[in-house]
């Protein structure tokens, strides 16, 4: 009776809804909200044409925008299990009988019906219409909620609960999106309740061309005492601290939201995978090429899930540990960017029209290398881990470990001979071979041998013993290569390849052309200043030219204006024109060679030359004074 109950129970349950066919039928209630939302608005080409409507809405500011960004991030969240089933059409795509021409058609389709459906949430954030925008954004979350949870219920429902702790698992994984969903409807229902009790339903204010944070920034750097961040320590750099004056952008905060939400999403479904695998491996109702039947035993299972899980808990860590990183690193770049200091960065740049085009690829970059990289980073810890373990495992069960440790000492002590002749030679260098210090209150001895005899003769020695360093050094070399490529992979800020090969990394070029884009809209210098101008020209709104006082150009007006920068800055004193002439005049050395002194006695001496002649040290220059400017055709 349990059984039928169950099997009535699990029909029911797969007929709640076809994911699929919602996505593909949530299309045209967002397609009618975009409508809306476009008739509301009044555009500026060609006005005259249906009374100027409809008009082309913008989802969200990626460029310069600030306000709003939890919001944004929280709908980028909401909209991660589509995202999540983009993903998956991607690989499912070239799955199909069709010609290739069909199948990169019918992706790039899918990829539009995605955008459509999830404009409108984004859209009704955005617009300026608050009432409308959130009456239509608390319906269109609604249903987008109701689907979830039916979804869930589904899942649940299909999903064997006979491993201990499933269901909890399943319920877990929907767990953030609920919450963003639910965040986006508080959301609204304040914005609306807001709108009926103001009486305001449109917001008539112009775009902010400048924001607080850009004009705390500003005030910051004309400030006499100011003194810029700098991270200099390995804790300064991992420390997050705040800056006064930054804020990060829309375009960051939904990226890493997007990370956070992915990232979490995909380790619970590994943790469920792990677990229905561990379970069929317990089961023994597998067989190897089709007829050899293996079954592993109960402490190689557990070691099979305890590698397993751990590894996991290692990757998302790690890839946490980026995420947290990146953001660091996006602040510390781009405030060096600000301050002009750009030799971080590549030396020759592409055109800007390119430039352009790869900062828009950065915020699905970033996404793709990271969810890639947190893949790529489980299964080759996992899979080397799992080998150690169960090799340690069968050389312990076999009584075989003190054997082996011996074999690897043998084996070890050919590098080790290797490393102790590269110790000697630091040793040596440090205390027998370099000169001593010329002053004690020198931080570094000067980089000169002091004992030239033994350095030749053990410099030719150790000729013969550094191939056998270079040996190992060539194999571990690429060892870290291998580790740090890894590692590495799922990282913009940093490229994976070498110096003067960054250009071929195209993930790092995105990263670096959102830099300069960011850094040419957003930078708070630029922003004030037009600012400044902009508030001149346009004031109460009404248009009026720039008026500039007029001042007479008198000369006792223009020492005024020499005075008080010279109070203001008085290092600029000793750069004056006439101060550099007279100490150019009175201090002024030429240095010619020993070869040209030689027909020094043709030289005609007379009252604007010095007569003394003093030799360099080095003995192959020397210096003559040269008094007056009258005689410069002598030299």
């Amino acid at each position: 009776m349990t059984s039928i109950l169950n099997n009535q129970t699990l029909s029911a349950c797969a007929d709640i809804i076809d994911a699929d066919a919602f996505n593909h039928v949530i299309t045209v209630p967002a397609a009618g909200i975009i409508l809306v939302l476009a008739l509301l608005e009044k555009r500026r080409f060609r006005p005259e044409v249906c009374g100027g409507r409809p008009a082309l809405i913008v989802p969200l500011p990626l460029l310069d925008g600030y306000d709003k960004r939890f919001s944004y991030a929280a709908a980028f969240g909401a909209v991660t299990n589509i995202i999540s089933i983009l993903f998956l059409k991607l690989t499912h795509s070239f799955s199909f009988n069709y010609p290739l021409w069909a199948k990169a058609l019918v992706l790039q389709l899918r990829i539009l019906e995605t955008c459509i459906a999830c404009f409108p949430l984004f859209a009704c954030i955005s617009t300026r219409h608050k009432l409308a925008g959130s009456v239509l954004g608390v319906t269109y979350s609604s249903i987008h909620l109701g689907a979830l949870i039916a979804e869930a219920v589904q899942f649940h429902c299909l999903i064997d609960p006979s491993p201990t702790g499933i269901h909890a698992v399943v319920v877990l994984i929907y767990i953030p999106v609920v919450l963003c969903f639910l965040y986006l409807i508080l959301k609204f229902l304040l914005v609306i309740i807001e709108c009926l009790r103001s009486k305001t339903y449109v917001i008539t204010e112009p775009l902010k061309r400048v924001y607080a944070h850009q004009q705390q920034y500003v005030r910051q750097v004309l400030h006499r005492d100011y003194e810029p961040s700098i991270e200099t320590t390995t804790c300064d750099k991992w420390i997050y601290r705040p800056v006064p004056g930054f804020k990060y952008p829309v375009r960051i905060i939904s990226v890493v939201s997007i990370l956070v939400v992915l990232l979490y999403q995909t380790g619970m479904g590994l943790i469920l995978l792990g677990v229905l695998i561990t379970k069929w491996l317990q089961s023994c109702k597998y067989s190897f090429l089709g007829a050899l039947k293996i079954c592993l035993s109960k402490p190689e299972v557990d070691i099979y899930a305890g590698v397993y899980f751990a590894t996991l808990v290692v990757c998302v860590i790690v890839t946490s540990f980026y995420i947290y990183l990146f953001m660091k690193s996006y602040r510390r770049h781009l405030l060096r960017m600000f301050r002009g200091n750009k030799i971080f960065i590549l030396s020759e740049l592409p055109e800007p029209h390119i430039m352009m085009a790869r900062s828009m690829r950065f915020p699905g970059y970033q996404v793709a290398y990271m969810l890639q990289g947190f893949g790529v980073l489980f299964l080759v810890m996992f899979s080397v881990v799992l080998i150690f373990a169960y090799l340690i495992y069968f050389i312990t069960i076999r009584h075989r470990m003190s054997s082996v440790l011996i074999w690897l000492s043998e084996l070890l002590s050919f590098p080790a001979f290797a490393l102790l002749l590269f110790y000697l030679q630091v040793i040596l260098a440090k205390y027998v071979l370099m000169q001593d210090k010329i002053r004690d209150t020198d931080d570094e001895a000067p980089l000169n041998v002091d004992n030239r005899r033994f350095y030749e003769c053990f410099t030719y020695y150790a000729f013969f013993g550094n191939l056998a360093i270079g040996i190992y050094s060539f194999h571990w070399r690429i060892l870290q290569g291998l580790i740090l490529g890894v590692l590495m992979i799922g990282r913009l800020d940093h490229s994976i390849y070498a110096r003067g090969w960054e250009h071929r990394d195209k993930g790092y070029l995105s990263y670096i052309c959102m830099l300069h884009v960011e850094n040419a809209h957003n930078h708070p210098m630029l922003r004030v200043f037009c600012d400044l101008l902009l508030t001149d020209l346009d004031k109460d709104g009404q248009h009026q030219p720039f008026q500039r006082p007029v001042r007479r150009n008198t000369r006792a007006s223009r020492r005024w204006y020499v005075a008080y920068t010279l109070i203001n800055n008085p290092e600029l004193a000793q750069r004056r024109k006439r101060v550099l002439h007279e100490t150019n005049r009175k201090h002024r050395i030429i240095r010619i060679t020993q070869a040209e002194m030689e027909g020094a006695a043709d030289w005609p001496i007379d009252d604007g030359i010095s007569s003394s002649v003093e030799f360099v040290s080095s003995g192959r220059n020397v210096v003559t004074n040269h008094i007056s400017s009258q005689d410069r055709s002598v030299v």
